[in-house]
Protein backbone atom coordinates (compact mmCIF):
# COMPACT_ATOMS: atom_id res chain seq x y z
CA UNK A 1 0.00 0.00 0.00
CA UNK A 2 2.69 2.69 1.07
CA UNK A 3 4.59 1.45 -2.53
CA UNK A 4 1.42 2.58 -4.09
CA UNK A 5 1.21 5.70 -2.27
CA UNK A 6 4.49 6.36 -3.45
CA UNK A 7 3.87 5.90 -6.85
CA UNK A 8 0.76 8.42 -6.77
CA UNK A 9 2.86 10.43 -5.74
CA UNK A 10 5.71 10.35 -7.83
CA UNK A 11 2.88 10.31 -11.27
CA UNK A 12 1.49 13.31 -9.25
CA UNK A 13 5.02 15.28 -9.07
CA UNK A 14 6.07 14.50 -12.51
CA UNK A 15 2.31 14.90 -14.43
CA UNK A 16 1.61 18.23 -16.09
CA UNK A 17 -1.05 19.16 -13.35
CA UNK A 18 -2.49 22.53 -12.98
CA UNK A 19 -1.20 22.78 -10.07
CA UNK A 20 1.85 20.87 -10.92
CA UNK A 21 2.69 24.07 -14.20
CA UNK A 22 1.72 26.37 -12.05
CA UNK A 23 5.06 25.82 -9.89
CA UNK A 24 6.86 25.11 -13.37
CA UNK A 25 6.34 28.07 -14.61
CA UNK A 26 6.61 30.05 -10.60
CA UNK A 27 10.52 29.02 -10.92
CA UNK A 28 10.73 29.92 -14.50
CA UNK A 29 9.37 33.39 -13.83
CA UNK A 30 12.06 33.94 -10.89
CA UNK A 31 15.22 32.21 -12.64
CA UNK A 32 13.99 34.82 -15.53
CA UNK A 33 14.51 37.60 -12.61
CA UNK A 34 17.77 36.14 -11.08
CA UNK A 35 19.20 35.79 -14.69
CA UNK A 36 18.28 39.07 -16.03
CA UNK A 37 19.00 40.75 -12.24
CA UNK A 38 22.58 38.84 -11.97
CA UNK A 39 23.82 40.97 -15.80
CA UNK A 40 25.77 37.79 -16.75
CA UNK A 41 23.79 37.03 -19.43
CA UNK A 42 22.00 38.62 -22.05
CA UNK A 43 18.33 38.86 -21.94
CA UNK A 44 17.69 37.26 -25.32
CA UNK A 45 20.16 34.06 -24.02
CA UNK A 46 18.11 33.93 -20.53
CA UNK A 47 14.24 33.84 -21.92
CA UNK A 48 15.66 31.66 -24.53
CA UNK A 49 16.79 29.30 -22.10
CA UNK A 50 14.11 29.08 -19.77
CA UNK A 51 11.87 28.97 -22.98
CA UNK A 52 13.90 26.13 -24.48
CA UNK A 53 13.23 24.28 -21.54
CA UNK A 54 9.63 24.92 -20.66
CA UNK A 55 8.95 23.71 -24.64
CA UNK A 56 11.23 20.34 -24.21
CA UNK A 57 9.09 19.82 -20.41
CA UNK A 58 6.21 19.90 -22.66
CA UNK A 59 4.62 23.25 -20.39
CA UNK A 60 4.57 25.58 -22.96
CA UNK A 61 3.32 24.88 -26.19
CA UNK A 62 4.96 25.60 -29.58
CA UNK A 63 1.90 27.89 -30.64
CA UNK A 64 3.21 30.66 -28.07
CA UNK A 65 5.95 31.39 -30.37
CA UNK A 66 4.35 31.04 -33.46
CA UNK A 67 1.80 33.61 -32.52
CA UNK A 68 4.64 36.02 -31.28
CA UNK A 69 6.34 35.92 -34.11
CA UNK A 70 3.70 37.58 -36.45
CA UNK A 71 2.71 39.78 -33.52
CA UNK A 72 1.59 43.04 -35.19
CA UNK A 73 2.74 45.16 -32.45
CA UNK A 74 6.63 43.16 -32.62
CA UNK A 75 6.76 43.75 -36.22
CA UNK A 76 5.65 47.47 -36.12
CA UNK A 77 9.01 47.70 -33.71
CA UNK A 78 11.06 46.79 -36.08
CA UNK A 79 9.45 48.58 -38.94
CA UNK A 80 9.59 51.73 -36.96
CA UNK A 81 13.92 51.26 -36.35
CA UNK A 82 13.99 50.91 -40.00
CA UNK A 83 11.79 54.11 -40.78
CA UNK A 84 14.17 55.87 -38.14
CA UNK A 85 17.28 55.14 -39.77
CA UNK A 86 16.11 56.83 -42.88
CA UNK A 87 14.60 59.36 -41.14
CA UNK A 88 17.43 60.29 -39.27
CA UNK A 89 19.66 61.40 -42.54
CA UNK A 90 16.96 63.77 -43.52
CA UNK A 91 17.68 65.59 -40.27
CA UNK A 92 19.84 68.86 -41.31
CA UNK A 93 21.02 69.81 -37.64
CA UNK A 94 23.10 72.69 -38.89
CA UNK A 95 19.90 74.83 -39.72
CA UNK A 96 17.80 73.64 -36.09
CA UNK A 97 20.92 74.23 -33.94
CA UNK A 98 21.00 78.47 -35.16
CA UNK A 99 17.57 77.98 -33.63
CA UNK A 100 18.35 76.51 -30.59
CA UNK A 101 19.58 79.37 -28.76
CA UNK A 102 23.31 80.96 -28.39
CA UNK A 103 23.46 80.66 -24.51
CA UNK A 104 23.61 77.61 -22.47
CA UNK A 105 20.71 77.20 -21.03
CA UNK A 106 18.40 78.51 -23.89
CA UNK A 107 20.25 75.53 -26.36
CA UNK A 108 19.94 73.30 -23.22
CA UNK A 109 16.42 73.96 -23.33
CA UNK A 110 15.62 73.79 -26.87
CA UNK A 111 17.85 70.53 -27.72
CA UNK A 112 15.73 68.47 -24.93
CA UNK A 113 12.51 69.52 -26.02
CA UNK A 114 13.34 69.08 -29.52
CA UNK A 115 14.91 65.72 -28.65
CA UNK A 116 11.52 64.49 -26.56
CA UNK A 117 9.66 65.53 -29.53
CA UNK A 118 11.38 63.72 -32.06
CA UNK A 119 11.32 60.85 -29.44
CA UNK A 120 7.31 60.76 -29.36
CA UNK A 121 7.41 59.90 -33.11
CA UNK A 122 10.73 57.66 -34.45
CA UNK A 123 13.00 55.89 -32.52
CA UNK A 124 15.17 57.95 -29.77
CA UNK A 125 18.40 55.55 -30.72
CA UNK A 126 19.14 56.41 -33.91
CA UNK A 127 18.49 59.91 -33.19
CA UNK A 128 20.79 60.31 -30.08
CA UNK A 129 23.10 58.63 -32.42
CA UNK A 130 23.52 61.70 -34.51
CA UNK A 131 23.03 64.37 -31.88
CA UNK A 132 25.93 63.60 -29.82
CA UNK A 133 28.80 64.15 -32.54
CA UNK A 134 27.20 67.45 -33.68
CA UNK A 135 26.04 68.71 -30.19
CA UNK A 136 30.18 67.86 -29.06
CA UNK A 137 30.85 70.05 -32.33
CA UNK A 138 28.28 73.06 -31.49
CA UNK A 139 29.60 73.17 -28.19
CA UNK A 140 32.91 73.30 -28.97
CA UNK A 141 32.51 75.56 -31.20
CA UNK A 142 30.57 77.73 -28.26
CA UNK A 143 33.33 77.26 -25.72
CA UNK A 144 30.88 75.37 -23.57
CA UNK A 145 30.82 71.85 -22.07
CA UNK A 146 29.41 69.20 -23.60
CA UNK A 147 28.73 67.86 -20.51
CA UNK A 148 26.34 70.07 -19.44
CA UNK A 149 24.17 68.58 -22.57
CA UNK A 150 24.55 65.21 -23.46
CA UNK A 151 22.83 63.51 -20.15
CA UNK A 152 19.69 65.67 -20.16
CA UNK A 153 19.65 64.92 -23.77
CA UNK A 154 19.52 61.50 -23.20
CA UNK A 155 16.98 62.00 -20.54
CA UNK A 156 14.88 63.63 -22.71
CA UNK A 157 14.60 61.22 -25.34
CA UNK A 158 13.74 58.29 -22.78
CA UNK A 159 10.69 60.73 -21.36
CA UNK A 160 9.64 62.21 -24.85
CA UNK A 161 9.21 58.30 -26.04
CA UNK A 162 6.16 58.19 -23.27
CA UNK A 163 3.90 60.64 -24.90
CA UNK A 164 2.71 58.33 -28.14
CA UNK A 165 2.52 54.52 -28.36
CA UNK A 166 5.04 54.45 -31.31
CA UNK A 167 7.36 56.63 -28.60
CA UNK A 168 9.20 53.70 -27.50
CA UNK A 169 9.18 50.02 -27.90
CA UNK A 170 8.37 49.38 -24.80
CA UNK A 171 4.55 50.71 -25.31
CA UNK A 172 4.36 48.99 -28.79
CA UNK A 173 5.75 45.24 -26.85
CA UNK A 174 3.21 45.96 -24.01
CA UNK A 175 0.63 46.23 -26.75
CA UNK A 176 1.33 43.25 -27.76
CA UNK A 177 1.38 41.04 -25.33
CA UNK A 178 -2.25 42.07 -24.54
CA UNK A 179 -4.09 41.97 -28.02
CA UNK A 180 -1.93 37.97 -27.48
CA UNK A 181 -4.07 37.66 -24.78
CA UNK A 182 -7.40 39.02 -25.43
CA UNK A 183 -7.00 41.99 -23.95
CA UNK A 184 -7.99 45.60 -25.32
CA UNK A 185 -5.03 47.23 -26.46
CA UNK A 186 -3.80 51.09 -26.24
CA UNK A 187 -5.14 53.54 -28.81
CA UNK A 188 -2.28 56.00 -30.32
CA UNK A 189 -2.89 58.58 -27.88
CA UNK A 190 -3.76 57.24 -24.66
CA UNK A 191 -0.01 58.48 -23.86
CA UNK A 192 -0.92 61.82 -24.66
CA UNK A 193 -1.55 63.33 -21.47
CA UNK A 194 0.43 61.38 -18.58
CA UNK A 195 3.68 61.43 -21.39
CA UNK A 196 3.55 65.39 -22.04
CA UNK A 197 3.19 65.42 -18.31
CA UNK A 198 6.08 63.62 -17.22
CA UNK A 199 8.00 64.86 -19.94
CA UNK A 200 7.79 67.99 -18.54
CA UNK A 201 8.88 66.91 -15.44
CA UNK A 202 11.74 65.56 -16.70
CA UNK A 203 12.57 68.31 -18.70
CA UNK A 204 12.15 71.26 -15.91
CA UNK A 205 14.32 69.27 -13.53
CA UNK A 206 16.99 68.26 -16.12
CA UNK A 207 17.36 72.03 -17.05
CA UNK A 208 17.45 73.02 -13.59
CA UNK A 209 19.64 70.46 -11.95
CA UNK A 210 22.21 70.13 -14.81
CA UNK A 211 24.03 72.90 -14.64
CA UNK A 212 24.36 72.27 -10.94
CA UNK A 213 25.43 68.65 -10.70
CA UNK A 214 27.32 68.10 -13.84
CA UNK A 215 29.15 71.24 -13.86
CA UNK A 216 32.46 69.22 -12.46
CA UNK A 217 34.69 67.31 -14.72
CA UNK A 218 36.20 64.13 -14.61
CA UNK A 219 39.81 64.30 -13.15
CA UNK A 220 40.79 62.10 -16.07
CA UNK A 221 40.72 65.04 -18.56
CA UNK A 222 41.32 68.43 -17.81
CA UNK A 223 39.18 69.37 -21.26
CA UNK A 224 36.45 67.53 -21.79
CA UNK A 225 35.68 69.05 -25.06
CA UNK A 226 39.05 68.13 -26.57
CA UNK A 227 38.05 64.91 -27.59
CA UNK A 228 42.51 64.88 -28.42
CA UNK A 229 43.34 64.79 -24.31
CA UNK A 230 40.92 62.06 -23.41
CA UNK A 231 43.18 59.32 -21.88
CA UNK A 232 43.41 56.15 -23.14
CA UNK A 233 45.96 52.81 -23.06
CA UNK A 234 47.41 52.22 -26.46
CA UNK A 235 49.16 49.55 -27.84
CA UNK A 236 51.80 49.83 -30.13
CA UNK A 237 54.66 47.82 -32.07
CA UNK A 238 58.34 48.03 -32.26
CA UNK A 239 58.82 47.41 -36.62
CA UNK A 240 61.42 44.89 -36.99
CA UNK A 241 64.20 46.52 -38.49
CA UNK A 242 62.90 50.01 -37.66
CA UNK A 243 63.98 53.30 -36.09
CA UNK A 244 63.51 51.69 -32.74
CA UNK A 245 65.05 48.02 -33.06
CA UNK A 246 67.68 48.11 -30.91
CA UNK A 247 67.66 50.99 -29.04
CA UNK A 248 67.11 51.41 -25.46
CA UNK A 249 63.85 52.95 -24.04
CA UNK A 250 65.58 56.47 -23.41
CA UNK A 251 67.76 56.20 -27.05
CA UNK A 252 64.13 55.84 -28.88
CA UNK A 253 63.30 59.00 -27.30
CA UNK A 254 60.01 57.21 -25.19
CA UNK A 255 61.54 58.24 -21.35
CA UNK A 256 59.48 61.85 -20.42
CA UNK A 257 56.66 62.12 -23.27
CA UNK A 258 54.47 64.87 -22.81
CA UNK A 259 50.95 63.42 -21.83
CA UNK A 260 52.37 59.88 -22.67
CA UNK A 261 53.63 57.05 -20.57
CA UNK A 262 55.15 53.91 -21.32
CA UNK A 263 53.58 51.31 -19.03
CA UNK A 264 54.03 48.14 -20.18
CA UNK A 265 55.75 46.22 -23.05
CA UNK A 266 55.10 42.49 -23.88
CA UNK A 267 57.59 39.82 -25.48
CA UNK A 268 57.65 36.30 -25.97
CA UNK A 269 54.73 35.88 -24.14
CA UNK A 270 55.78 37.89 -21.00
CA UNK A 271 54.61 41.46 -19.88
CA UNK A 272 57.80 43.86 -18.45
CA UNK A 273 56.87 46.48 -16.04
CA UNK A 274 57.71 48.61 -15.14
CA UNK A 275 60.07 49.56 -18.42
CA UNK A 276 63.51 50.88 -17.47
CA UNK A 277 65.13 53.65 -20.00
CA UNK A 278 67.69 50.55 -20.28
CA UNK A 279 65.69 48.47 -21.94
CA UNK A 280 66.64 47.33 -25.05
CA UNK A 281 63.48 47.34 -27.70
CA UNK A 282 63.52 44.32 -30.08
CA UNK A 283 61.45 43.66 -32.78
CA UNK A 284 58.00 43.39 -32.52
CA UNK A 285 58.15 44.58 -29.08
CA UNK A 286 54.43 45.22 -28.16
CA UNK A 287 54.62 48.60 -25.98
CA UNK A 288 51.60 49.54 -23.87
CA UNK A 289 51.43 53.15 -23.80
CA UNK A 290 49.11 54.99 -21.19
CA UNK A 291 48.36 58.97 -22.29
CA UNK A 292 46.41 61.37 -24.70
CA UNK A 293 44.82 60.64 -27.92
CA UNK A 294 46.39 63.67 -29.13
CA UNK A 295 50.01 62.45 -27.82
CA UNK A 296 49.28 59.05 -29.46
CA UNK A 297 48.76 60.97 -32.80
CA UNK A 298 51.90 62.73 -32.43
CA UNK A 299 53.56 59.62 -31.83
CA UNK A 300 52.67 57.73 -34.79
CA UNK A 301 53.27 60.71 -36.82
CA UNK A 302 57.02 61.35 -35.28
CA UNK A 303 58.50 58.03 -35.46
CA UNK A 304 56.55 56.00 -38.71
CA UNK A 305 59.68 53.87 -39.09
CA UNK A 306 59.66 53.01 -35.63
CA UNK A 307 56.07 52.04 -34.45
CA UNK A 308 53.08 50.99 -35.82
CA UNK A 309 49.50 49.52 -35.22
CA UNK A 310 49.78 46.07 -33.93
CA UNK A 311 48.56 45.14 -37.41
CA UNK A 312 51.43 45.37 -39.40
CA UNK A 313 49.62 44.62 -42.82
CA UNK A 314 46.68 47.07 -42.13
CA UNK A 315 47.71 50.63 -44.03
CA UNK A 316 45.37 53.73 -43.48
CA UNK A 317 45.87 56.23 -46.39
CA UNK A 318 45.56 60.00 -45.62
CA UNK A 319 44.99 59.46 -41.87
CA UNK A 320 44.74 62.74 -39.89
CA UNK A 321 42.94 62.25 -36.62
CA UNK A 322 41.87 59.19 -35.06
CA UNK A 323 38.65 58.38 -34.74
CA UNK A 324 36.30 57.72 -31.43
CA UNK A 325 33.47 54.94 -31.46
CA UNK A 326 30.88 53.59 -28.86
CA UNK A 327 30.00 50.21 -29.10
CA UNK A 328 25.81 49.82 -28.80
CA UNK A 329 24.12 47.72 -26.72
CA UNK A 330 22.88 45.28 -29.43
CA UNK A 331 26.32 44.83 -31.47
CA UNK A 332 27.53 41.42 -31.73
CA UNK A 333 30.91 42.49 -30.89
CA UNK A 334 29.80 42.31 -27.26
CA UNK A 335 31.10 39.16 -25.13
CA UNK A 336 33.85 38.41 -27.85
CA UNK A 337 37.16 38.72 -27.77
CA UNK A 338 38.80 40.69 -30.34
CA UNK A 339 40.97 38.45 -32.05
CA UNK A 340 37.66 36.72 -32.57
CA UNK A 341 35.48 39.40 -34.25
CA UNK A 342 37.61 40.17 -37.45
CA UNK A 343 37.41 43.63 -36.55
CA UNK A 344 39.84 44.78 -39.06
CA UNK A 345 38.17 43.22 -42.22
CA UNK A 346 34.66 44.15 -41.05
CA UNK A 347 35.22 47.49 -40.33
CA UNK A 348 38.44 48.77 -42.34
CA UNK A 349 39.62 50.05 -38.66
CA UNK A 350 42.27 48.80 -35.95
CA UNK A 351 41.14 49.46 -32.49
CA UNK A 352 44.39 50.97 -30.60
CA UNK A 353 42.82 52.05 -27.62
CA UNK A 354 39.73 50.81 -25.27
CA UNK A 355 38.12 52.71 -22.31
CA UNK A 356 35.31 51.73 -20.16
CA UNK A 357 33.63 53.49 -17.50
CA UNK A 358 35.92 56.44 -18.45
CA UNK A 359 39.63 54.83 -17.70
CA UNK A 360 41.42 53.28 -20.17
CA UNK A 361 41.40 49.70 -19.97
CA UNK A 362 45.25 48.09 -19.86
CA UNK A 363 46.14 44.68 -21.78
CA UNK A 364 46.36 43.40 -24.65
CA UNK A 365 43.80 44.56 -27.12
CA UNK A 366 43.29 41.31 -28.84
CA UNK A 367 42.82 39.76 -25.82
CA UNK A 368 40.29 42.22 -24.31
CA UNK A 369 36.54 41.68 -24.19
CA UNK A 370 34.26 44.44 -25.19
CA UNK A 371 31.06 45.39 -23.45
CA UNK A 372 28.15 47.95 -24.20
CA UNK A 373 28.82 51.10 -24.15
CA UNK A 374 33.01 50.79 -24.31
CA UNK A 375 34.51 53.87 -26.09
CA UNK A 376 37.23 52.56 -28.98
CA UNK A 377 39.57 54.75 -30.41
CA UNK A 378 40.43 53.41 -33.78
CA UNK A 379 42.78 53.96 -36.68
CA UNK A 380 40.13 54.18 -39.95
CA UNK A 381 41.04 53.48 -44.11
CA UNK A 382 39.07 55.27 -46.65
CA UNK A 383 36.41 51.91 -46.41
CA UNK A 384 35.39 53.04 -42.94
CA UNK A 385 32.29 54.75 -43.66
CA UNK A 386 31.20 52.70 -45.98
CA UNK A 387 31.77 49.49 -43.81
CA UNK A 388 30.27 50.76 -40.68
CA UNK A 389 26.98 51.66 -42.64
CA UNK A 390 26.79 47.75 -43.58
CA UNK A 391 27.57 46.21 -39.94
CA UNK A 392 26.20 46.89 -37.08
CA UNK A 393 26.66 50.28 -36.48
CA UNK A 394 29.57 51.54 -34.27
CA UNK A 395 28.54 54.74 -32.99
CA UNK A 396 30.87 57.77 -33.59
CA UNK A 397 31.11 60.66 -31.01
CA UNK A 398 33.13 62.92 -33.39
CA UNK A 399 31.83 64.25 -36.50
CA UNK A 400 33.91 62.72 -39.38
CA UNK A 401 33.46 62.09 -43.15
CA UNK A 402 30.88 60.14 -43.85
CA UNK A 403 30.01 58.01 -47.31
CA UNK A 404 28.57 60.22 -50.09
CA UNK A 405 25.42 58.55 -51.14
CA UNK A 406 24.36 58.64 -54.98
CA UNK A 407 21.39 62.00 -55.58
CA UNK A 408 19.12 60.79 -57.47
CA UNK A 409 16.74 63.43 -57.88
CA UNK A 410 13.93 61.39 -56.39
CA UNK A 411 14.54 62.09 -52.62
CA UNK A 412 13.06 65.85 -52.32
CA UNK A 413 9.89 63.30 -52.59
CA UNK A 414 10.10 61.52 -49.13
CA UNK A 415 9.23 63.77 -46.40
CA UNK A 416 5.89 64.89 -48.89
CA UNK A 417 5.23 61.01 -49.43
CA UNK A 418 5.46 60.77 -45.87
CA UNK A 419 2.60 63.01 -44.40
CA UNK A 420 0.52 61.90 -47.32
CA UNK A 421 0.67 58.18 -46.28
CA UNK A 422 -0.29 59.23 -42.98
CA UNK A 423 -2.80 61.72 -43.69
CA UNK A 424 -4.32 58.50 -45.86
CA UNK A 425 -3.95 55.93 -43.56
CA UNK A 426 -5.65 57.89 -40.92
CA UNK A 427 -8.79 58.98 -43.37
CA UNK A 428 -8.77 55.10 -44.37
CA UNK A 429 -8.13 53.76 -40.80
CA UNK A 430 -4.87 51.64 -42.00
CA UNK A 431 -3.09 49.43 -39.18
CA UNK A 432 0.51 50.95 -38.08
CA UNK A 433 2.23 48.36 -39.72
CA UNK A 434 0.72 48.75 -43.08
CA UNK A 435 1.35 52.67 -42.85
CA UNK A 436 4.68 52.17 -42.17
CA UNK A 437 5.45 49.83 -44.61
CA UNK A 438 4.11 51.80 -47.28
CA UNK A 439 6.46 54.51 -45.51
CA UNK A 440 9.22 51.98 -46.17
CA UNK A 441 8.34 51.36 -49.31
CA UNK A 442 8.15 55.24 -50.20
CA UNK A 443 11.97 55.39 -49.02
CA UNK A 444 12.83 52.81 -51.46
CA UNK A 445 11.33 54.17 -54.49
CA UNK A 446 12.86 57.73 -53.32
CA UNK A 447 16.12 56.01 -53.29
CA UNK A 448 16.92 56.34 -49.86
CA UNK A 449 17.63 52.54 -48.75
CA UNK A 450 17.09 49.62 -50.27
CA UNK A 451 15.74 46.04 -49.37
CA UNK A 452 19.58 44.53 -48.94
CA UNK A 453 20.05 47.08 -46.68
CA UNK A 454 16.88 47.06 -44.58
CA UNK A 455 17.70 43.13 -44.47
CA UNK A 456 21.36 44.12 -43.24
CA UNK A 457 19.63 46.49 -41.06
CA UNK A 458 17.12 44.14 -39.36
CA UNK A 459 18.27 43.32 -35.48
CA UNK A 460 18.10 39.97 -35.41
CA UNK A 461 18.58 39.68 -31.66
CA UNK A 462 16.49 42.00 -30.70
CA UNK A 463 13.39 40.52 -32.46
CA UNK A 464 14.46 37.15 -30.75
CA UNK A 465 13.70 38.75 -27.28
CA UNK A 466 10.62 40.24 -28.67
CA UNK A 467 9.46 37.37 -29.88
CA UNK A 468 10.17 35.04 -26.64
CA UNK A 469 9.50 37.96 -24.12
CA UNK A 470 6.01 37.90 -25.97
CA UNK A 471 5.78 33.98 -25.93
CA UNK A 472 6.52 33.48 -22.22
CA UNK A 473 4.00 36.01 -20.98
CA UNK A 474 1.36 34.92 -23.18
CA UNK A 475 2.13 31.00 -21.46
CA UNK A 476 1.97 32.61 -18.63
CA UNK A 477 -1.18 34.56 -18.51
CA UNK A 478 -3.25 31.65 -20.71
CA UNK A 479 -2.36 28.82 -17.93
CA UNK A 480 -3.43 31.34 -15.41
CA UNK A 481 -0.03 31.23 -13.56
CA UNK A 482 0.10 34.50 -12.07
CA UNK A 483 -3.47 34.75 -11.13
CA UNK A 484 -2.72 31.69 -9.16
CA UNK A 485 -0.45 32.87 -7.26
CA UNK A 486 -2.18 36.52 -6.99
CA UNK A 487 -5.18 34.80 -5.25
CA UNK A 488 -2.57 33.20 -2.22
CA UNK A 489 -0.92 36.71 -1.70
CA UNK A 490 -2.68 39.09 1.02
CA UNK A 491 -3.33 41.53 -1.59
CA UNK A 492 -4.88 45.45 -0.34
CA UNK A 493 -8.27 45.83 -0.49
CA UNK A 494 -7.53 49.21 -2.09
CA UNK A 495 -6.70 48.37 -6.13
CA UNK A 496 -4.70 52.18 -6.30
CA UNK A 497 -2.16 50.87 -3.74
CA UNK A 498 -1.70 47.98 -5.72
CA UNK A 499 -1.36 49.22 -8.87
CA UNK A 500 1.07 51.65 -7.58
CA UNK A 501 3.07 48.93 -5.54
CA UNK A 502 3.40 46.94 -9.56
CA UNK A 503 4.47 50.60 -11.08
CA UNK A 504 7.29 51.02 -8.29
CA UNK A 505 8.24 46.98 -8.99
CA UNK A 506 8.46 47.31 -12.83
CA UNK A 507 10.05 51.11 -12.61
CA UNK A 508 12.90 49.10 -9.79
CA UNK A 509 13.25 46.04 -12.23
CA UNK A 510 13.94 48.34 -15.52
CA UNK A 511 16.69 50.53 -13.80
CA UNK A 512 18.66 47.15 -13.67
CA UNK A 513 17.65 45.15 -16.90
CA UNK A 514 16.03 45.82 -20.41
CA UNK A 515 12.86 48.04 -20.31
CA UNK A 516 11.52 45.23 -22.25
CA UNK A 517 12.32 41.84 -19.72
CA UNK A 518 11.05 44.50 -17.14
CA UNK A 519 7.58 44.50 -19.28
CA UNK A 520 7.56 41.04 -19.79
CA UNK A 521 8.21 40.25 -16.07
CA UNK A 522 5.42 42.99 -14.78
CA UNK A 523 2.75 41.88 -17.82
CA UNK A 524 2.01 38.92 -16.32
CA UNK A 525 1.15 40.38 -12.66
CA UNK A 526 -0.75 43.14 -14.67
CA UNK A 527 -3.23 40.71 -15.86
CA UNK A 528 -3.70 39.34 -13.00
CA UNK A 529 -3.94 42.63 -10.82
CA UNK A 530 -6.49 43.01 -13.39
CA UNK A 531 -8.79 40.16 -13.14
CA UNK A 532 -8.60 39.88 -9.54
CA UNK A 533 -9.78 43.59 -8.99
CA UNK A 534 -12.07 44.01 -12.01
CA UNK A 535 -10.10 46.79 -13.54
CA UNK A 536 -9.62 48.35 -17.30
CA UNK A 537 -7.03 47.59 -19.16
CA UNK A 538 -5.66 51.48 -18.88
CA UNK A 539 -6.03 51.79 -15.39
CA UNK A 540 -3.45 48.75 -14.97
CA UNK A 541 -1.09 48.76 -17.78
CA UNK A 542 -0.25 52.16 -18.14
CA UNK A 543 1.06 52.75 -15.03
CA UNK A 544 3.21 49.56 -16.23
CA UNK A 545 4.59 51.29 -19.42
CA UNK A 546 5.36 55.02 -17.50
CA UNK A 547 7.08 52.35 -15.12
CA UNK A 548 9.00 50.42 -17.56
CA UNK A 549 9.76 53.69 -19.28
CA UNK A 550 11.49 55.02 -15.98
CA UNK A 551 15.24 54.47 -16.86
CA UNK A 552 17.22 57.36 -15.14
CA UNK A 553 19.22 55.58 -12.20
CA UNK A 554 22.10 53.72 -13.72
CA UNK A 555 23.75 54.35 -17.40
CA UNK A 556 23.05 50.30 -18.15
CA UNK A 557 18.92 50.70 -18.07
CA UNK A 558 19.12 52.02 -21.81
CA UNK A 559 21.08 52.18 -24.41
CA UNK A 560 21.09 56.31 -25.28
CA UNK A 561 22.51 56.24 -21.33
CA UNK A 562 25.74 53.99 -22.52
CA UNK A 563 25.94 56.33 -25.65
CA UNK A 564 25.93 59.42 -24.02
CA UNK A 565 28.45 57.98 -21.14
CA UNK A 566 31.30 57.55 -22.90
CA UNK A 567 30.73 61.04 -25.07
CA UNK A 568 30.43 63.18 -21.89
CA UNK A 569 32.56 61.35 -19.70
CA UNK A 570 29.47 60.68 -16.98
CA UNK A 571 30.08 58.06 -14.24
CA UNK A 572 27.65 56.34 -12.18
CA UNK A 573 27.19 59.19 -9.82
CA UNK A 574 26.41 61.65 -12.46
CA UNK A 575 23.56 59.50 -13.17
CA UNK A 576 22.49 59.21 -9.72
CA UNK A 577 23.02 62.85 -9.04
CA UNK A 578 20.82 63.95 -11.61
CA UNK A 579 18.79 60.62 -12.47
CA UNK A 580 17.59 60.33 -8.73
CA UNK A 581 15.38 64.04 -8.56
CA UNK A 582 14.36 62.97 -12.68
CA UNK A 583 13.41 60.05 -11.41
CA UNK A 584 11.19 60.93 -8.23
CA UNK A 585 9.40 63.96 -10.16
CA UNK A 586 8.88 61.78 -13.05
CA UNK A 587 7.12 59.23 -11.28
CA UNK A 588 5.58 61.63 -8.82
CA UNK A 589 3.88 63.05 -11.91
CA UNK A 590 2.73 59.89 -13.52
CA UNK A 591 1.28 58.54 -10.58
CA UNK A 592 -0.44 61.51 -9.86
CA UNK A 593 -1.99 61.75 -13.78
CA UNK A 594 -2.79 57.88 -13.62
CA UNK A 595 -3.80 57.08 -10.34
Amino acid sequence: MDEIRDQLTLNELFSHTPQMSHYVYVVAFFCIVIGLLWGRFKAMHVFGFTVLALLVSGFMGIKHLYSAAVNPSLLTVMALIALTSVLKRQIRLERAFKLLGKKPPTFLFGITGFTAVLSALVNNTPIVALLIPAIKTHAHKQGWSARLFLLPLSFAAVAGGTITLIGTSTNLVLNGMMLENGIEGFGFFDFALPGLAVSAGVLIVSILLAPIVLKKEPATSTSIENVEERAYTTELKVIPNGSMDGKTVKEAKLRNLPELYLAELYRDGKFISPVGPKEVLQANDTLFFTGALDSVNELLDQFPDGLSNVEEKFKVEGRSNLLEVIVPNNSDLINLPLKETNFRSRYDAVIIGVQRGGQPLSGKIGRMVLQAGDLLLLATGSAFAERNQKNTPLIPITEYDRVAENKLGRERYFLPSLFAIAIAGYALSWTLLLTLALMLVSAIACGLTHADKLKQEFNTQLFALLVLSVAFGSAVVEGGHASYFIQQLALPENPTLAIASLFVGTLLLTNFMTNVSAVAIAFPVGAALMQQYGLGHLQVFLPVAFGASASFLTPTSYQTHLMVMGAGQYTQKDFMRLGLPVLIVYSAVALWVLL
